[in-house]
């Protein structure tokens, strides 16, 4: 059973303290009174959700209490009580941050509706301010794995960023962490106390972007059946994340250019400018400057956005962390999968270590995930690996320890070079059979967006080689 709300109520005169405290106690809050501000704040941490406070008491006034209530819990509502000749006293209360007042002789009615909505206001922001405490845990740095040299480089880039307001741009391949850092830097910023918004580019179909960015007014474009609020004024005195903005159309490019320079947004088919502060941050597995040789991203934008560039390695080049990652991966997954993985036979730690993960610490993770679900002891084994990662080790290395160990075997090289367009074609074809012919999951398979992973179907031809495609043939070409 739920605990009644404690409301506090704070006058001089006896026989109001009397009246407001019935009255409250009558809707079901419990209640205490103070006869003047000093005994209020020393009562103030035993947790009231609201305060009924005199503004004319003698000796510290209401508006001194107010004041000192704010420092200690700037959300908790105060509704102050006021008397005709103190009005203007009430305004200056507003201004100081009360919640409401209510002037003398005092409304029940008037009184229960305000309380009702100043309980239901403080319970939302302590709320929220417990969701903002949880992502402030959840894309803590600890989850940020790295002791190598490569890391700690990262580490000090991004501790130089987190309270200003300068434009980031995250770059690294597909499954090394960019989103992570991404909400670490706001979680622990400056602006943590402001909205998050993120918009992936790649996702999103190209006649869409602008209005997702911007907003877009009633009747704008076809389908436009009702305004919409853009991601950027979304995010106003928080953080907007652009992830795979390489993806971005001209158009697009042109009007985020604009915004980046005038910090003003105009929603599609509205004349309204509207002024946004807002952090932006942005995010990309391409390399932005080849783009910008390449005639399809802007230079200016380019710069405009990479004020503070910030390269994530590969895995294959720090995998000297992957020993931490192991232990906090399995501390991750602990719960959620009933095991407690102690050990890690020496063939698996050698197998790790081999590999080259082409899909970073995302397909690490997922490795581990899987491995953990099926072990069957506290000790992680061979048999508990992906195909992909011990189909090089001999048929026998694949038994349970107390044999030898034996050596990973080394490929040989195959006799003729494959060029690069042949292996993402077959890398993509894969891809579509496994899924189906689901374009959206085969595209998120290979870390590609959306509208890269169409133009490259279009390029290879696949459409006339997955028989899977056919049904997505219009969709594809359009």
């Amino acid at each position: 059973m739920m605990s009644k709300s404690l409301i506090y109520v704070v006058d001089d005169e006896p026989n109001l303290r009397k009246l407001l405290t019935y009255w409250i106690e009558m809707d079901g809050y419990r209640v205490r009174a103070f006869e003047n501000g000093a005994q209020c704040l020393e009562a103030i941490e035993e947790g009231p959700e609201v305060i009924c406070l005199d503004i004319m008491m003698p000796g510290m006034t209401g508006l001194e209490a107010l004041e000192k209530i704010q420092l200690f819990d700037a959300q908790l509502p105060v509704i102050m009580i006021t008397a005709k000749d103190s009005i203007e006293d009430a305004v200056a209360a507003m201004r100081l941050g009360a919640y409401d007042y209510i002037g003398k002789p005092i409304d029940r009615n008037r009184l229960r509706n305000t309380l009702k909505k100043a309980v239901e206001r403080y319970a939302m922001a302590k709320e929220i301010g417990q969701l903002r405490r949880e992502l402030g845990h959840a894309y803590s740095f600890d989850n940020i794995i790295g002791k190598s040299a490569a890391m700690a480089r990262v580490f000090t880039q991004i501790e130089k960023v987190l309270e200003n307001n300068i434009n980031v741009l995250i770059q690294g391949e597909s499954g090394t962490g960019k989103e992570l850092v991404v909400r670490a830097i706001h979680y622990h910023g400056a602006r943590k106390s402001g909205p998050f918004e993120a918009v992936n580019c790649g996702a999103i179909p190209e006649h869409l972007q602008e209005s997702e960015l911007f907003g877009h007014q009633k009747g704008a474009f076809t389908g436009a059946l009702q305004s919409q609020v853009g991601k950027i004024e979304m995010a106003k005195g928080g953080t907007f994340f652009l992830d795979e903005v390489g993806e971005m159309t001209p158009a697009l490019q042109i009007k985020l250019l604009r915004f980046l320079q005038d910090k003003i947004i105009e929603p599609v088919g509205g004349r309204n400018k509207i002024k946004v502060d807002v952090r932006i941050i942005s995010a990309t597995n391409k390399d932005l400057k080849k783009e910008v040789e390449k005639g399809s991203f802007r230079e200016d934008l380019y710069y405009r956005l990479a004020v503070y560039p910030i390269t994530l390695p590969p895995l294959r080049e720090r995998k000297e962390d992957i020993p931490s990652m192991l232990n906090h991966f399995f501390r991750k997954y602990e719960k959620e999968t009933g095991k407690e993985i102690r050990l890690v036979d020496n063939r698996v730690m050698d197998v790790l270590m081999d590999y080259d993960w082409p899909g970073n610490v995302r397909e690490l993770e997922n490795v581990i995930y899987r491995a953990m679900v099926i072990c069957e002891t506290d000790k992680l084994q061979l048999s508990c690996l992906p195909p992909q990662l011990t189909q090089r080790l001999p048929k026998n290395n694949l038994e349970p320890a107390g044999q030898p160990k034996s050596t990973i075997e080394v490929l040989q090289p195959p006799p003729e070079i494959t060029s690069m367009d042949d292996l993402e074609k077959k890398a993509m074809l894969q891809a579509l059979e496994r899924t189906k012919g689901n374009l959206t999951m085969a595209a998120k398979q290979l870390g590609m967006g959306r509208a890269t992973f169409y133009r490259k179907i279009n390029k290879y031809g696949l459409h006339e080689l997955c028989p899977s495609l056919k049904n997505n043939e219009k969709e594809i070409t359009k």
